[in-house]
């Protein structure tokens, strides 16, 4: 059986089990679900873990975000099964979930505050207070088995060891932005270094993150390439670097028609390469899916902005192989 003919026969359902009258033909609508019911959650084609975000704007009001909730509202735009795992107070989070409720899962464990950033932008030069912590997520060694299981974290809520060896998954993505933050008691956001055993990298099948982000990753980097994963280190306008267990290639950026906001941008690249990926796509296919993916998100704010699946494949173009039967059939 092709990747793509499993996916298309066996994952299509799992959205909509225990949800009467739910039309198969759409994706599930939901709302917040409480952590509890993460235990009985059928499989899901792309789950991701991490805490779901208050990213508070310049005129003081709050949209939501975090890596978790861009990758999985992709992953739901792309037509597929899609559920998120975090920490969060459930009456911060509705009101700004409420647009995406229709599109995806949301399995929040309670927390007094939800996690929470503040941007200073300059220039190119960013400077990040976190505001506010939901703290660490809780029982990732009994998450629903999945086709995609994107790691996703923000501030440090997750143990990476504890996840990659002991979830029932397809493939493993990770973007781990939020393992290298740190914090003092201003809660100005500084960077360290991460590192990972060769027996932790071989559990992990893809890593993405930002050019600046390479002197704190290189370790983890390498570690993912030696074990035979695919590493995409983006840049923002000037492309993405490969690398490879046999050498690195260079990718050129999609042109976008009009900037309005990056912000999240690089956890919307990852969700389309992991999925691309997973269906055996090639890895410059999956690469021009996901930098399509991306380019198209910033054209607006927030999770709001992310593209359909149509139009995604559009701009993609369909010299790639990925196309209606393989992204969105899921």
């Amino acid at each position: 059986m092709s990747p793509r003919s499993g996916l298309i026969d066996g994952m299509l359902a799992c959205a909509y089990a225990g949800v009467p009258g739910t039309d198969t033909s759409t994706v599930a609508a939901m709302t917040i679900r409480t952590a509890e019911a993460l235990a009985g959650c059928a499989p899901v084609d792309y789950l991701a873990v991490g805490n779901p975000t208050l990213d508070v704007l310049p005129d003081s009001s709050s949209t939501i975000g975090g890596s978790m909730v861009y990758g999985v509202v992709q992953a739901a735009r792309l037509g597929l099964c899609a559920a998120g795992v975090g920490c969060g107070h459930d009456a911060e989070l509705a009101p700004v979930w409420t647009p995406f409720e229709a599109e995806a899962f949301l399995y929040i464990q309670p927390a007094p505050e939800t996690t929470r950033f503040r941007n200073d932008n300059a220039g190119s030069l960013r400077t990040q207070w976190l505001e506010a912590s939901a703290g660490v997520v809780s029982g990732l060694d009994r998450l629903p088995e999945s086709r995609v299981l994107h790691l996703a974290p923000v501030a440090r809520e997750i143990v990476l060891d504890d996840v990659v060896r002991r979830s029932a998954r397809g493939l493993v993505g990770l973007t781990p932005q939020g393992l290298i933050r740190s914090w003092d008691a201003s809660r100005l956001v500084r960077h360290h270094m991460l590192h990972i055993d060769g027996a932790t990298a071989k559990n992990i099948d893809a890593v993405v993150f930002a050019d600046y982000e390479v002197a704190y990753l290189a370790s983890v980097a390498e570690a993912v390439r030696r074990a035979g994963g695919v590493v995409v280190i983006t840049k923002g306008p000037r492309g993405a670097e490969v690398l490879l267990a046999n050498g690195r290639q260079e990718f050129s950026a999609i042109a976008a028609d009009r900037l309005v906001d990056d912000t999240g941008a690089g956890d919307v690249f990852a969700a389309p390469l992991f999925i691309a990926l997973d269906t055996g796509s090639t890895v410059s296919d999956a690469v021009r899916f996901a930098a399509a993916a991306a380019t198209l998100s910033i054209s607006g704010i927030g999770p709001g902005a992310i593209a359909t699946r149509d139009a995604v494949v559009r701009l993609a173009g369909r010299d790639t192989a990925i196309d209606r039967s393989a992204v969105g059939l899921f």
